[in-house]
């Protein structure tokens, strides 16, 4: 398998990305402080944040409850 660089600044993966997201990280600024490091250039910013939503999508019920008018 190979393991793509999300940011090259702090050495983090996208599976490192992928294990932050799955125990509760829920911005870029929480994957980086999950692995113990701040953003640096911040290139790597909306890329993590891309992968946050698509976890958070995946996550969501397929059968929402809408409220009643």
């Amino acid at each position: 398998m190979v393991l793509m660089i999300i940011c090259v600044c702090n050495r983090i993966n996208c599976r490192s990305v992928k294990d932050a997201v799955s125990a509760g990280a829920r911005s870029p600024r929480a994957v980086q402080a999950h692995h113990g490091c701040k953003i640096n250039c911040g290139k790597c910013t909306t890329m993590i944040g891309e992968m946050i939503s698509e976890h958070m999508d995946r996550c969501l019920p397929q059968n929402p409850m809408l409220a009643a008018e």
